[in-house]
């Protein structure tokens, strides 16, 4: 079964703690912004997975990615007012944005 047919809950279990660098290959690629989060945050991507996240277009994605170690991409976000939500640690596991209280502060 390939990452595509697995659910979203399963695809971020494997983003968030497989060493396996064909799996997380595929999971950079997920529809899912949450999933692709967590890859950027997993310590085990290649820089090539790495530089990729780092410009997605999602900001939640691309930010994290940057923070990886393996990032070899520059980006300047200090002209940026980023939201709870692009700084937000949490695991993607279990986030729950539509009831988070910083979510609510920021708009």
């Amino acid at each position: 079964m390939n990452m595509k047919e697995k659910s979203k809950e399963e695809q971020l279990d494997y983003a968030k703690n497989s060493v396996c660098e064909k799996e997380l290959w595929d999971l950079h690629k997920s529809s899912y912004m949450n999933v692709r989060r967590a890859v950027a945050r997993n310590t085990n991507i290649t820089q090539r997975i790495a530089n990729n996240l780092s410009v997605d277009p999602v900001l939640n994605v691309s930010y994290m990615a940057l923070k990886n170690s393996k990032s070899t991409i520059l980006r300047d976000f200090s002209h940026l007012s980023l939201s709870p939500c692009i700084l937000c640690e949490k695991d993607e596991r279990y986030l729950d944005c539509n009831s988070c209280p910083e979510k609510r502060k920021f708009r």
